[in-house]
């Protein structure tokens, strides 16, 4: 059961050897539980996973993010589910195209169309996240965009446009979506000499390091700090953001780096 996930259909088991008269007998101990006629549970299994296989559904979009480890925003209110046919369950998103087979043994859709449905379906920023960290995870760009050719997919091959392969978080890639978007260059992952690599590196100056978790632990701080008198005695300047500044204020965040390249001693003085 633990290979299905903790849910698994009564002829999976059975083509693996387990006898039906185990699988009953298993459900009187309290070990399966009976979701349906066909269908068998672990008391403790995903209760997501469950309701997935309940309704002959597969998860997709942002409901399957969290399987393939894609970057996402916000939770999502409703479910995502992919369904061939059937009527449509209450309070999900129901998807119908499929171009990829789902995964071997989840109720999850293949990460291709999870891509392919989430850039059809979610807002810009967040179908970018999931877009661009599945290109990490090897997904060819190139084979999603051949699979929305027309005028009403524009939108989605819009946000494919979008993708860059520089970014290693969330938080990097909406930065430099803010930060180009505002008319600045931005490059990604920079190697400065006496430095080392840098977050973000805007109009070739400002250095941009986009804090997780990890720096707030000491000797992490520690070690940001040596690197930030490092940058600046070679004449760059160190902005540190968190999570909450480019995700909820991402307008303070463009104005800052904005003001910071337009004082005399910036982008204003280096172009002239």
């Amino acid at each position: 059961m633990h290979l299905f996930h903790g849910v698994c259909r009564l002829r999976d088991l059975l083509s693996r050897g387990v006898a039906e008269r185990e699988v009953r007998a298993a459900v009187v101990r309290g070990e399966l539980v009976l979701v349906r006629k066909g269908l068998y549970a672990l008391p403790k299994a995903d209760p997501v996973f469950v309701a997935a296989r309940r309704t002959r559904s597969l998860l997709t979009c942002a409901s399957a993010a969290g399987f393939y480890g894609l970057w996402t925003l916000t939770a999502q209110g409703r479910f995502h589910l992919f369904r061939q046919t059937g009527g449509d369950p209450p309070d999900a998103v129901i998807h119908r195209g499929t171009w990829v087979p789902p995964d071997a043994y989840a109720p999850v859709a293949g990460l291709a169309d999870v891509v392919l449905h989430a850039v059809r379906c979610l807002p810009e920023l967040e179908a970018l996240l999931i877009a661009e960290s599945a290109m990490h995870r090897g997904l060819s760009m190139d084979f999603i965009r051949e699979r929305l050719p027309g005028n009403r997919n524009g939108p989605a091959r819009a946000v494919l446009d979008l993708v860059d392969s520089g970014s290693e978080s969330p938080i990097e890639t909406l930065a430099r979506v803010h930060l180009r978007r505002a008319g600045f260059r931005v490059d990604t992952q920079v190697e400065i000499d006496g430095v080392g690599w840098v977050d973000s590196l805007v109009e070739g100056w400002l250095i941009l390091e986009l804090d997780g978790k990890s720096h707030e632990e000491r000797a992490q701080r520690e070690k940001d700090r040596r690197r930030d008198r490092a940058a600046q005695l070679r004449g760059h300047p160190v902005f540190r953001y968190g999570y909450a500044d480019i995700v909820h204020r991402p307008e303070v965040f463009v104005a800052e780096v904005a003001r910071m390249l337009g004082f005399p001693t910036g982008i204003a003085a280096r172009i002239g």
